[in-house]
């Protein structure tokens, strides 16, 4: 099975990311960047594309975003 390498939401052929909720590649005008931490301090920057950023059962941060554009 070949392994897809470009953007899955444009189609730009350079992926720069992978989405933490759906985990396909994300090129960089798609990537959303969000901070995500722990009770213990730490803080990790992740990527989600936009269909996981605005969705509550995946980002915890979700409802604090502005909407989903249409």
């Amino acid at each position: 099975m070949k392994k897809e390498t470009g953007c899955a939401k444009c189609g730009n052929p350079k992926s720069y990311a992978r989405c933490l909720g759906c985990e396909v590649n994300l090129c960089e005008s798609c990537a959303i960047l969000d901070l995500v931490g722990t009770g213990c301090g730490c803080v990790w920057p992740v990527y989600y594309c936009i269909d996981c950023a605005h969705d509550p059962y995946i980002n915890p941060h979700a409802l604090f975003k502005d909407k989903k554009p249409s």
